[in-house]
């Protein structure tokens, strides 16, 4: 590496920490305008809390680190051009693609730092996080408790759900076993159900293609084998609301055994499908809108309109977040196939920076 290639690296790295500095900043301070009210009426600890803020870190670098790598590289560039640095550097024979080399691929390399970190980082992150605000701040308790791909929910009546598979979407459970406890937390009815699906009209749940195991106190066990039958509990489709993954909460290994899960079970895994592709694509949009950023401002700045450029640039870029979640939305919705809703934003905006890049001139 020269020492020109490494003094550009070194001021785009700077305004990386300067931009992603701020933008933490103002996110945090987000978070603790929307959280201190409850934190206060739920008498949380001041470590409690700081360690809450402290886990929500990792999540806010990898929404912000996009528009920041985009406004570092859109920054540094207008620095060079103003203090007439890019000029200097074309009249001691360096092109404008050797001058934003230094930028791609350090954007690229933030691009993979970022993936690894939601893979490794994030996940766990946003769980100890969760775990904190729900219960040690909020009180809540484990009434819930996911355990790789099933779920356990204890009711406030001793009824002791175990689910392979719940899908919030259509109120569907699949591979249901109940534990009725009584007295002295002795087991007096053991339910099992190959399918439990919430009836909306008549409030209740229906239980398909099962068993019933009857534990009376004399030691008879009473055995029925069912087709449909219906049991009165007080559960309600929202108490099952927070038993489904949230992919936010598993990396990439974790959510393709988890759709591989939802297919054994017969499940519609598409939705999922689509955000294990989004885990990969979304890390590399910090390399996108580089790519997009410096287009512009290479491309303006041989008029001179480099603020212009930038101006475009985040106009861009924010175009391109709104196109890449409505993207995942069409996706989600089976409107389209899942890799092209994760990856089709990125390929085009790069097409047209790519476009821009090669109409300019050395």
């Amino acid at each position: 590496m020269t020492i020109l290639s490494r003094y550009i690296l070194k001021q785009f790295l700077r305004m990386v920490f300067l931009c992603q500095s701020g933008a933490i900043t103002l996110f945090l301070i987000a978070e603790f305008i929307e959280r201190i009210d409850d934190f206060i009426e739920a008498n949380a600890t001041l470590t409690d809390a700081a360690l809450y803020f402290l886990y929500k870190i990792p999540h806010l670098v990898f929404l912000s680190i996009p528009l920041t790598t985009l406004l570092a590289s859109t920054f540094t560039l207008i620095l060079f051009s103003r203090e007439n640095q890019v000029l200097a550097m074309r009249a001691g024979g360096l092109s404008l693609y050797r001058i934003i080399a230094p930028i791609l691929i350090a954007s690229l390399g933030i691009s993979f730092l970022t993936f690894l970190a939601n893979e490794y980082i994030v996940p766990l992150a946003n769980k100890r996080g969760e775990y904190i605000r729900r219960v040690k701040i909020q009180k809540i308790g484990l009434r819930t408790h996911v355990q790789r791909d099933k779920v356990w929910y204890r009711s406030e009546n001793d009824t002791i759900w175990h689910i392979t598979h719940y899908d919030p979407s259509s109120e569907k459970m699949r591979g249901v076993t109940l534990y009725r406890m009584g007295p002295h937390n002795r087991l007096t009815q053991r339910i099992d159900a190959d399918e439990v699906v919430w009836a909306p009209l008549k409030k209740h749940w229906e239980f398909r293609k099962g068993v019933i195991h009857d534990f009376p106190e004399e030691g008879k066990i009473n055995r029925e084998i069912f087709e449909k039958k219906v049991f009165a509990f007080e559960e309600k489709p929202d108490d099952f609301k927070k038993t489904g993954r949230n992919p936010e909460t598993m990396n990439y290994q974790e959510l393709t055994r988890y759709i591989k899960s939802l297919s054994k079970n017969g499940v519609d895994p598409t939705r999922y499908i689509v955000d294990m592709w989004a885990k990969i694509s979304a890390p590399f949009i910090s390399f996108v809108l580089a790519f997009v950023g410096v287009s512009f401002c290479v491309r303006n700045s041989r008029s001179g309109g480099v603020a212009l450029g930038v101006a475009i640039a985040i106009g861009i870029g924010a175009i391109y977040l709104v196109f890449f979640h409505a993207s995942l939305s069409f996706g989600h919705a089976g409107r389209l196939p899942p890799i092209l809703a994760a990856w089709g934003p990125n390929a085009i905006f790069l097409a047209g920076g790519t476009y821009f890049l090669a109409s300019i001139r050395g």
